[in-house]
């Protein structure tokens, strides 16, 4: 009685492990980003402020700022998708990748392996301007630093449908001098880890 009580306790306690660990890399992943406190929503055609010294003034090109968090894993699975971008768009638009401390700079330039230029985005200044509170999402600028898209690069986690492609379609639009596309709630509603530190999204419901 007592082995059938012990073998029971086991098998039950290596059911916990394996559902604690399908929801750490998986479940927890699906659901929203929680939304921080004082949050402001950023609408297409507002006007971008930022400090120059962490972009140029540039006003011949839009500007596409990847928010980015080597840490996360919903940030590792779409660098493969956002350098596709990168070399698909890169003559008309100009990508920089946001990172939100020094100390993420390497692990972004391993991880993305391009020539990207990386922004040390402190204090989140730039991710609050622009409406951004998650990773992986993107910003898409007009040359007169206009809002034109920001949101989610695919409704999938791997961005594997290309029906959802968001960023893809809205920089088509851009670059086709359209007006933004009108995605529904999956493109802009905030998924995947927080834009700051890791215990932030460890800690997602």
């Amino acid at each position: 009685m007592m082995r059938k009580l012990a073998l029971s306790f086991i098998l039950a306690f290596v059911f916990l492990c394996i559902a604690a660990i399908f929801w750490y890399q998986e479940i927890q992943y699906l659901l929203p980003t929680p939304v921080p406190e004082n949050y402001r929503v950023v609408l297409p055609r507002e006007v971008i402020r930022y400090d120059s010294t962490l972009i140029p003034q540039r006003y011949s090109k839009p500007k596409l700022l990847h928010f980015f968090n080597p840490d996360c894993p919903c940030s590792r699975f779409n660098v493969k998708h956002f350098v596709a971008l990168k070399r698909q768009y890169g003559q008309r638009v100009d990508f920089y990748v946001a990172v939100t401390g020094q100390e993420k700079v390497e692990s972004a330039k391993r991880l993305i392996d391009t020539d990207i230029a990386i922004i040390v985005d402190t204090g989140e200044g730039l991710a609050k301007a622009c409406g951004v509170y998650s990773t992986p999402q993107a910003a898409l600028i007009q040359a007169n630093n206009q809002l034109y898209f920001r949101g989610n690069y695919n409704r999938a986690r791997y961005c594997t449908d290309p029906n959802t492609n968001f960023v893809q379609m809205a920089i088509d639009s851009l670059v086709s001098n359209k007006q933004p596309p009108l995605f529904n709630e999956l493109a802009t509603r905030s998924y995947g880890c927080s834009i700051g530190q890791q215990d932030d999204y460890i800690q997602l419901p």
